[in-house]
């Protein structure tokens, strides 16, 4: 898919929904999607693919797997970050721990998807490294040296740092 015509599709599309953008530039229109409720997002995917002479989830995937990735923030520098706050919570709902990095860098445009894989691998790993010998949930998601034998690999002072 050639990115200008996926880009003149998406701004015909807000035309046809009475959204009348500044101008047609990739960054103009992916901050005006942004700000689209979901009702105005309906039928996007099929209108681009008509328009475009491909399938709706060619559509949909080459907006959010190439598209819009030209607007993220490079995530590259961050990692080690999420893996620290991984290890130091490695129970904690995966959902949190990414918003908890989103709102820690309010000022970055992070891909969401791409911070859940990030925690979502870095939880595998941990989590295999805790091998539990717990009775029940409880102590699996609070463990203690009374209720759970632990075999951690998990160094706090590395992910403090």
């Amino acid at each position: 898919m050639e990115q200008e015509k996926f880009t003149q599709a998406l701004y015909e599309y807000l035309l046809t929904k009475n959204i009348k953008p500044m101008n047609n530039e990739p960054k103009t229109l992916y901050y005006q999607l942004q700000k689209i409720t979901s009702s105005q997002r309906r039928g996007i995917w099929e209108f681009i693919a008509n328009k475009l002479g491909v399938q709706q989830s060619q559509s949909h995937n080459y907006y959010h797997n190439t598209w819009c990735t030209q607007f993220y923030d490079d995530i590259s520098p961050y990692r080690q970050v999420i893996t620290n706050m991984v290890k130091l919570t490695p129970f904690k709902e995966s959902s949190q721990l990414v918003q908890q990095f989103i709102d820690k860098y309010l000022g970055k445009n992070f891909s969401r998807h791409t911070v859940q894989q990030i925690v979502n691998i870095q939880k595998s790993r941990i989590q295999k490294k805790i091998v539990p010998k717990c009775k029940t949930l409880k102590e699996l998601k609070e463990p203690s040296i009374q209720n759970c034998d632990m075999d951690v690999d998990v160094h706090f002072s590395d992910a403090v740092k």
